[in-house]
């Protein structure tokens, strides 16, 4: 009697303890096991921007125009969208302060109205045609992300500084193409340098199971909205004889991924 209790309770022992194996090699299994998931985040080596900002270029900022406003006049004074796109190499992580690596964007504005042309009596008049300027600015940049926030102590803000060189393309147009002034094609390029100080949020923060299966299945890392100034002076650098000012001075609003 003693043998066969004594085998019950071993036989109880053992499926005990099977049981409590099981339960654990289905809790690391879990996707709400917290920790026991086995989850590794992916490698961090890039990061992509989708931007958007107000623009209004400083055309009527030149010394050369003695305080005429040819934009203004043309165009008016209110901003127009730019869409841009920024792709950065995160080549470098600096232990205890984030990454710093290479980024290149290129972006896009267009701005249209009636053309304007004077009368001797009757002053500034409206034409039927109108009047175009396309404007493709490119730059390239260092980009230094403070990530310590974010990753050591858990405050999801990423600050992020840029620095570099940039570049536009331009077109003025009317009903009938390219314009033409004085012999001067309404085609051309402007030069100079371009400056940002910006904040990522990141969004992993409001669902976090969400955000690992965003990394597992994508590669992505984290998700921000960002807000930047931005400045591109593009005067010419030295290099550039009285380049039309298509730079300007804005705030940039967009969402980034890190992959």
């Amino acid at each position: 009697m003693i043998a066969r209790l004594s085998s019950a309770a071993s036989l109880g022992a053992a499926v005990w303890l099977l049981s409590g194996t099981a339960f654990a090699q289905e809790a690391s299994y879990d996707p709400l096991g917290g920790t026991k998931h086995r989850y590794k985040e992916s490698p961090q080596n890039f990061a992509a921007e989708l931007r958007l900002a107000p623009y209004l270029p400083d055309v009527d900022s030149d010394p050369a125009l003695h305080g005429n406003t040819p934009y203004k006049q043309v165009f008016g004074s209110s901003p127009r969208l730019l869409v841009s796109g920024e792709f950065d190499w995160q080549a470098f992580r600096i232990p205890h302060v984030g990454t710093i690596g290479p980024g290149i964007g290129v972006g896009y504005a267009t701005m249209s109205d009636p053309a304007q042309f004077s009368q001797p009596h009757n002053g500034q008049t409206t034409s039927g045609e109108s009047t175009t300027l396309e404007i493709y600015p490119f730059y390239g940049v260092a980009v230094l992300r403070a990530d310590v926030l974010w990753r050591e102590i858990g405050i999801p803000l990423v600050p992020y500084v840029k620095a570099g060189i940039g570049y536009a393309l331009w077109r003025a147009s009317n009903t009938l193409g390219t314009s033409s002034f004085d012999g001067k094609s309404g085609l051309g390029h402007s030069l100079g340098v371009e400056f940002a100080l910006g904040v990522g949020l990141n969004l992993n923060i409001f669902d976090e199971y969400a955000a690992k299966n965003f990394d597992e299945a994508m590669g992505v890392n984290g998700t921000y909205l960002f807000a930047e100034w931005t400045h591109a002076d593009l005067a010419g650098l030295g290099l550039q004889s009285d380049p039309l000012r298509v730079g300007s001075t804005n705030a940039t609003f967009g969402l980034a991924f890190e992959f």
